[in-house]
C-alpha cells in the first residue's frame, strides 16, 4: 500500500487544526503546518513542523510547498477576513485575486478564490477537512439528552430563513434568535463575538438559539459551519439555551465533549 501524501494544514484560529494534525499522526501521514499571522492559536504550532505565513503569501506557500514536497492542503480553522492591509498579498497573489477582483468578494468567494489560487500557483490540490476527520460532519437528531420545546423548534425555523438569506447574500453563517426575535446575525466578526455581542441583547424568559448553516453557494472544502466545546461554554455564558447545525454541512468537533457539555449546561445541540 503506497503512503498517504504528505499534507499542508493552512491553519485558522480554534481547536480544529490541532485535531487535523492528530488525525495525521494516528494516520502515519506527513504533514506540514502553515499557520496563518493573526488567525491560528499559537499552541498549534507546538512540537510541529510548521511556518507563519499571511494568507496573501503565495511566493512563499509555493516555494515551502515545493521544498516540503507537499501534494495536498486542507483550510481548516477560524478564519477572519482580512483587510488587504492584513491579508499582505505578494505578487503573485496579487497576480491572481486581481484576476477576481477580492474587493467585490464576501467572505465564502474570497476563500474560495484563494483556495482556487493556491491549487494553480503552487501546484496542490485542496481537499476538505472532513476528508481527513472521520465522522466529523454533524448528524441529523439530538446530540445528548436535552431536545428544544415547541418555542426552541420555532426559533430554529426563523433562524434558517434569517440564515439562507445571510448565505446567499454570502454575509455569515450564523444567527441568534430568542422568542420570535432576531437577536443578532454574523457578519465579519465571526460567530464568538456574535454570541458574546447577543448576551447583552437577551430578553427575559427562555433563551435563545444559536443557528449555523452553509451558505447555499458554498465550497465544502472551505469554512464550513463548525461547532466545537468552546461553542457550548460561549453559549451557556450568554444565556442561549441551544445549538441547531445543518447536518452533513457542519463540523463537529469533539463530539463526545461536546454532548458532555451540552448535557452538563443545559443545553440542546441539534442536527437539521
Amino acid at each position: 500500500m503506497s503512503p498517504l501524501p504528505k499534507l499542508g494544514i493552512i491553519a485558522g484560529g480554534g481547536a480544529a487544526p490541532t485535531r487535523v494534525i492528530e488525525a495525521c499522526r494516528a494516520q502515519g501521514r506527513a504533514f506540514f503546518v502553515v499557520c496563518l499571522e493573526g488567525q491560528a492559536d499559537q499552541a498549534t504550532a507546538c512540537d510541529v513542523p510548521h511556518a507563519w505565513l499571511s494568507l496573501g503569501a503565495f511566493g512563499k506557500l509555493r516555494d515551502l510547498a515545493k521544498a516540503e514536497n507537499i501534494v495536498e492542503i486542507v483550510m481548516i480553522g477560524r478564519v477572519r477576513r482580512p483587510s488587504l492591509r492584513e491579508l499582505k498579498p505578494d505578487w503573485l497573489a496579487v497576480k491572481a485575486l486581481a484576476k477576481i477582483g477580492m474587493h467585490l468578494l464576501g467572505d465564502d468567494a474570497l476563500l474560495r478564490a484563494v483556495g482556487q489560487a493556491i491549487e494553480q500557483e503552487c501546484g496542490v490540490r485542496v481537499i476538505a477537512a472532513q476528508d481527513i476527520l472521520g465522522g466529523v460532519l454533524m448528524r441529523e437528531g439530538i446530540l445528548g439528552a436535552v431536545s428544544p420545546d415547541a418555542q426552541a423548534r420555532q426559533d430554529i425555523a426563523r433562524g434558517v430563513k434569517v440564515a439562507r438569506l445571510l448565505g446567499e447574500a454570502d454575509v455569515g453563517q450564523s444567527v441568534i434568535v430568542q422568542q420570535g426575535l432576531v437577536l443578532g446575525v454574523e457578519a465579519i466578526e465571526g460567530t464568538d463575538a456574535l454570541i458574546a455581542r447577543c448576551k447583552d441583547l437577551r430578553r427575559d424568559g427562555a433563551g435563545g438559539v444559536l443557528v449555523k448553516l452553509a451558505k447555499p453557494q458554498q465550497d465544502d472544502r472551505y469554512d464550513l459551519p463548525t461547532i466545537g466545546p468552546d461553542t457550548l461554554t460561549a453559549a451557556a455564558q450568554a444565556g442561549l439555551r441551544g445549538i441547531a447545525a445543518e447536518t452533513d454541512r457542519s463540523l463537529l468537533i469533539d463530539r463526545d465533549r461536546v454532548r458532555q457539555l451540552a448535557d452538563e449546561k443545559g443545553i440542546f445541540v441539534i442536527g437539521i
